[in-house]
């Protein structure tokens, strides 16, 4: 018995080995046969000779030497190869502009036709078509080592470079394909079957029954547990949701964030028209999430819950209260941890709801705030998955033997949360909170040039001795304090000045409503200028035209101070973004007014009571 079953399971194994091998011989390629084979990936790898992406449709021939570039997302692809002395590219680019023929992008798409790479010499621009009748737009250029070759002259040394630009005819996949291979250009000579062997093996489809292609995209398919065993977490996670934490510097490592790596349309969840999904961004903007999530361990001390809480809550009061409602606000027990979650619901444009679920967690004393925010449309349209995810959050007992105790901020707060700032060209001094910073963190580089961009400090006539001194606490406001000397007239300044203001499109067609006022003693002269967004002006100017909305976070309410005293002019700029506008920012703002000092002046001791200004006697008088 024990003999036959020995001999059963021997033929059986050898059955398995040649299936699994004639299997492979079906799918494999045909190869020189002169490079050298080794293991890539991993073991499971050995055998694949393609390489390509399920979620954007494509595969491409794979040396078995190269060396793989992998983007998580995956929208751009590159791998090198020393044996074919060679780099290539694949690069899925979204049709924005609906081309409908390759036709259609030789004439109007000069941006994907100039790409860097065709941006050297071209020898040709021509419409090519492969074996499987897939047609392309296809870019021969060298690129030559050097600056001194006479422009008729043969190259001799460089790189040879051959672009392919495919349209896909799938509507599901609405995407322009740009297959870019750079080789050596002496090696290129003599191999030229090497470069189109990569070129011609490229195809516009990923045989997800081919076991000889690896597959780069990130497809997880299925919902999965993340447990955080450093800080003794678990979640839930939806199909292709993955950390962002690589991306989100400004984060630090005890909070974990989420997000989908692909959209709705890129999966196949949605089948609208890729092109009328895509709305504008502000070229200055971080990617916009439609789903986020994130984890944060705060502390891990004998804080009380409800002190804890009752701070944080001071979050969600810096919102406008316009644009911020909060929905329902409960109490939880988790496994014994005490929780709360507030749901809030979030008017980041005029078009752009959002619902923001906050969990507050106290277990063992370790304290956790989970973020969960969605366009307010898909929640709607898929409420139970975002409830499984916010719901699915659990402390667990196994945490890192690292992990030491963590102060919460809270505990460290000084009563007198104030620091100096002076100016040293002018006299000036005043007290601001300590949350304000100096320095511009790179990623809020283009909100911060946005905002010191708009001219309000005028060129004094015949001296420019000033100084400038930015300030920011974000992402809630900007505070920017500019002094100097200005011989000109106190009228004269303000006359130049609010000139700017009551000729902009913003004043006249009264989307901000302004207001000037003024305070003058026989010593300094006070003007106070507010600058505040009128949503209601803004949701008529947008009534009609789908393609305008008005971002919240980037449009920014002002209050300016501009102060004439003796030889000295200064202006003192609070900018905050219409999202956080609210009144203890502005409260706070004017605390810090009441503590300018400037040489022997003391704002605290003045009885300041402002007279409003006629703003249309600034207005240019007509010719």
């Amino acid at each position: 018995m024990t003999k036959n079953l020995k001999r059963f399971l021997t033929i059986l194994l050898l059955f398995v080995f040649l299936v699994s091998s004639a299997t492979s011989l079906a799918f494999a390629q045909d190869d020189d046969g002169v490079i050298d084979f080794y293991t890539v990936f991993s073991k499971d790898d050995v055998n694949k000779n393609r390489v390509g992406n399920s979620i954007y449709n494509w595969s491409i021939y794979m040396p078995q030497d190269a060396y793989i570039n992998k983007d998580p997302k995956g929208s751009y692809f590159s791998m090198s190869s020393s044996s074919y002395k060679a780099n290539i590219s694949v690069e899925s680019i979204l049709n924005k502009e609906g081309f409908s023929s390759l036709d259609e992008i030789l004439l109007y798409g000069s941006n994907i036709i100039n790409s860097p790479d065709t941006a050297f010499k071209i020898y040709s621009l021509k419409k090519g078509k492969d074996k499987k009748g897939q047609e392309y737009i296809e870019i021969t250029s060298v690129y030559t080592d050097s600056f001194y070759v006479f422009v008729d002259e043969e190259e001799s040394s460089g790189t040879f470079n051959l672009t392919r630009i495919y349209l896909s005819k799938n509507k599901k996949y609405n995407y322009i394909y740009r297959l870019t291979i750079s080789m050596d250009l002496n090696f290129y000579t003599e191999h030229k079957n090497l470069l189109y062997k990569i070129a011609d093996s490229f195809e516009l489809q990923f045989d997800s029954k081919n076991p000889n292609i690896k597959d780069l995209a990130d497809n997880v398919t299925s919902w999965r547990v993340h447990k955080n065993t450093s800080y003794g977490w678990q979640i839930d996670l939806p199909p292709y949701w993955k950390s962002t934490d690589i991306y989100n510097f400004e984060y630090n490592s005890s909070t974990q964030s989420f997000a989908p790596l692909y959209t709705d349309e890129e999966i196949g969840l949605n089948t609208q028209n890729q092109q009328n999904a895509i709305s504008a961004q502000d070229q200055f903007q971080q990617q916009d999430y439609d789903e986020y999530l994130s984890v944060s361990f705060v502390a891990n001390s004998n804080t009380d819950f409800n002190k804890w809480l009752a701070t944080e809550m001071q979050n969600i009061e810096l919102y406008n209260k316009s644009l911020c409602k909060i929905i329902s606000n409960r109490d939880l027990n988790i496994n014994g941890a005490k929780a709360k979650l507030i749901e809030l619901s979030i008017q980041k444009s005029l078009k752009k709801r959002v619902v923001e679920k906050r969990m507050y967690v106290d277990f063992d004393k370790n304290k956790y705030l989970v973020k969960l925010y969605v366009i307010e449309d898909k929640y709607k349209k898929d409420k139970q998955k975002y409830d499984r995810i916010i719901n699915s959050f659990k402390p667990v007992p196994t945490k890192s033997k690292y992990l030491d105790s963590i102060l919460w901020t809270g505990d460290l707060k000084p009563q007198n949360n104030f620091k100096t700032v002076k100016l040293n060209i002018a006299p000036f001094e005043m007290n601001i909170p300590k949350e304000y910073k100096t320095n511009i963190p790179y990623y809020f580089y283009g909100y911060y040039t946005q905002i010191i961009g708009t001219a309000t400090f005028p060129l004094s006539q015949g001296i420019s001795d000033v100084e400038t001194l930015t300030l920011y606490n974000t992402p809630y406001s900007v505070l920017t304090i500019n002094g100097g000397i200005n011989v000109d007239t106190v009228d004269k300044i303000i006359k130049n000045t609010m000139q700017l203001w009551v000729e902009s499109s913003e004043y006249k067609s009264k989307t901000v409503d302004m207001k000037l006022q003024k305070y003058s003693n026989q010593d300094i002269s006070i003007y106070k200028l507010t600058y505040v967004y009128n949503i209601n002006k803004l949701s008529e100017l947008a009534k009609g035209n789908p393609n305008r909305d008005f971002n919240f976070l980037n449009l920014q309410n002002r209050v300016i101070f501009m102060i004439k005293y003796r030889q000295y002019y200064y202006t003192i700029d609070l900018s905050v973004p219409v999202l956080y506008w609210n009144s203890s920012t502005l409260d706070s703002f004017s605390k810090s007014i009441s503590t300018v000092k400037i040489d022997k002046i003391s704002f605290s001791k003045l009885n300041i009571k402002f007279n409003s200004e006629d703003l249309e006697k600034f207005r240019k008088k007509d010719n």
